[in-house]
């Protein structure tokens, strides 16, 4: 999913979350003070704009080219 624009995620955000964090469905830390946003938009770099690339935001923020990430378990 490459949309051009970054996604809000439910996700706080922990830039080492991934170290610590289960196999299979990690669902981020149960609090923070930032919300993970993925992915990248038309105003960044390229190398920005992959579907995985992973940054955070105050969950107040609001900017022209972020959107949402809508997701669903599936089992």
């Amino acid at each position: 999913m490459s949309e051009g624009i970054h996604e809000w995620c439910a996700d706080w955000y922990d830039p080492n979350y991934y170290d610590i964090s289960p196999n299979r469905n990690p669902n981020g830390p149960k609090r923070g003070a930032r919300r993970v946003a993925r992915g990248g938009s038309w105003r960044h770099l390229i190398r920005f704009t992959r579907c995985a690339a992973r940054s955070s935001l105050a969950p107040e923020k609001q900017f022209s080219d972020f959107g949402f990430r809508c997701a669903m378990n599936i089992y």
